[in-house]
């Protein structure tokens, strides 16, 4: 029988014993508590109702209770809905919605922000404190809030003895679900159309990444005695699959980074022995220009990997160099995968590795390369990136109107493809080289932006005829560029581009504003008479030139 990731987790237990789990503001969590702590909470939600196949919204950074809330739905069965801590409270309330959550996990220093959504959805609401697994701070594990109607949060003092009940133990277990098939959760991204979606996630789909990845861990260690350092939220499944329930189910004790700076992060690097990094492109440039990044601390490094978008052969070098300099074998190598295949599906490693390349595909994945008839093409030719193998999602999740498979292309033999939209080709060694996006999907710092997204909220300014959000550089580094046409004559262009700024500032997340913004006569147009945004973006090539 297939273990759900808590079932894994319950193993990584029983095999490497009672390490530290988490460390949180320079106090640590040991495996047992995190356990406890994560039965508790599926306790309580059972006890309000919550049950296998429901949904909840998880709403929170990299914090302790974010890693606890995703094994405690887990455990039970109920989906737990991942979403960025930035999305807008209109946002939250049309996912609430759509996905049908019974509950929602909060952290206290945004719920004001929110009250007024989540009273409107009229579900429980489990208040999160960052000083909840600070030990000299006398505290319950997570506060439980029901919100009502126009009422705000409840007092806590009327909620704790359902609390303590249950953080104690004395109230009553939890039904444990075993069937790893089911969903275990939904993650918001792209699609490989392009448009948004939300992506089905078995725990058989996270669990072989932490299986998988397991190979690349050649060097035994004492469970607790390395560390990973949690930079990428669990909304990105590289964040949730690989950088923390990989590390948890293999003895490694995680340390989130609510918030990521490159100073932080050597900060921790040099006070605790973090060997694994998983992160972003911008991430490691952040690191790598901070004046403190040289140093000792790096020597300890071994496992690091980076996706999510371009990275040149040259920052990997000088990245790497500075790790030899002090006497460190570690390197950093690129990997490839997206939500659709639970995150990665291909790396480079010590024992395979190519430059510029994207890595092999890990073992029980296939990588091939398609012509637009889906035909396989020859080593070295460029086409669509296709995959297939035992991580690839459920589906796309539409509600009520959710089919099977829908965004997987099954085949006459019946075996499942993701097509990837990206664009790239194979060599004779089986190597993957990443060549472009065939989809519009913009990337700002290994997050997906959707062009329709933006472009549906700058239309709602009057003085806007046509628009079109494309890939922008700003200094080498990734943005997004907003080119628009204006229907009034006499408006002028910069007071135009400020009206813009404000309103997206108002209405998108901060990676998805637009960071230039290009007042066009007319637009460029295809031979179809649609809005050419190739020629608007900037091209890959000039991102590449300011690298080098």
């Amino acid at each position: 029988m297939e273990l759900t990731c808590y079932g894994l987790l319950k193993e990584a237990y029983k095999k490497h014993g009672n390490f530290p789990a988490v460390i949180t503001m320079g106090e640590k969590t040991p495996l047992s508590k995190f356990l406890h702590d994560v039965d508790s909470i599926a306790a309580y939600l059972n006890s309000i109702g919550l049950v296998s196949g429901d949904a909840a919204t998880v709403f929170l950074p990299n914090v302790p209770h974010a890693f606890i809330c995703f094994y405690a739905l887990n455990k039970i069965g109920v989906v737990a809905n991942i979403i960025h801590p930035l999305t807008s409270p209109e946002v939250i309330e049309q996912t609430i919605e759509e996905t049908g959550s019974k509950a929602i996990f909060i952290l206290d220093i945004l719920s004001e922000k929110y009250a007024n959504a989540i009273n409107k959805s009229g579900i429980p609401c489990i208040i999160c404190s960052n000083s909840d697994y600070v030990y000299s701070v006398k505290r319950v594990c997570v506060k439980a809030y029901e919100l009502k109607n126009a009422k705000g949060l409840r007092n806590f003092n009327r909620s704790i003895t359902y609390s303590k009940a249950v953080f104690l133990g004395s109230f009553h277990k939890s039904v444990e679900e075993k069937d790893a098939s089911k969903t275990a959760v939904y993650l918001h991204g792209g699609g490989t159309t392009g448009k948004s979606k939300t992506i089905m996630l078995s725990s058989i789909n996270i669990n072989e990444i932490a299986l998988k990845l397991r190979k690349f861990d050649a060097v035994p260690h004492k469970p607790g005695s390395e560390c990973s350092l949690v930079v990428l939220p669990m909304f990105h499944a590289f964040g949730l699959a690989v950088a923390m329930h990989f590390p948890l189910t293999n003895g490694f004790t995680c340390i989130p980074m609510s918030q990521f700076t490159g100073e932080g992060a050597i900060k921790l690097l040099k006070k605790y022995n973090i060997t694994f990094i998983l992160g972003v492109p911008n991430m490691f440039k952040k690191m790598y220009d901070d004046e403190k990044f040289r140093g000792e601390h790096l020597k300890k490094l071994r496992l690091i990997f980076c996706g999510g978008d371009f990275l040149s052969e040259r920052f990997v070098s000088d990245f790497n160099k500075a790790i030899a300099f002090y006497g460190g074998k570690g390197r950093l190598f690129r990997g490839y995968g997206l939500t659709e295949v639970a995150s990665v599906c291909s790396l480079n490693s010590y024992s395979d590795c190519r430059e510029d390349s994207i890595g092999k595909p890990m073992d029980g994945m296939t990588i091939e390369i398609w012509d637009e008839m889906r035909k396989p093409v020859s080593n070295g030719e460029q086409g669509e990136i296709v995959i297939k193998g035992s991580t690839v999602m459920q589906g796309y999740f539409n509600g009520r109107d959710t089919v099977p498979n829908d965004g997987v292309y099954v085949d006459s033999k019946g075996e499942r493809w993701i097509q990837t939209g990206d664009l790239g080709y194979l060599d004779e060694d089986g190597f993957l080289f990443f060549t472009g996006r065939k989809k519009r999907m913009i990337i700002i710092s290994g997050y997906n932006v959707y062009p329709a997204d933006i472009e549906k909220i700058a239309l709602q300014l009057p003085f806007i005829s046509d628009v079109c959000a494309v890939q922008g550089y700003q200094k080498g580094r990734p943005c997004v560029k907003l080119c628009v046409t204006l229907n009034d004559e006499g408006k002028d262009k910069e007071d135009a581009r400020s009206e813009i700024q404000s309103h997206c500032k108002k209405n998108l997340a901060k990676f998805s504003c637009p960071r230039k913004i290009e007042v066009l006569d007319a637009m460029p147009r295809t031979k179809m008479g649609k809005i050419d945004f190739v020629k608007l973006s900037d091209q890959l090539e000039i991102k590449r030139k300011e690298d080098k």
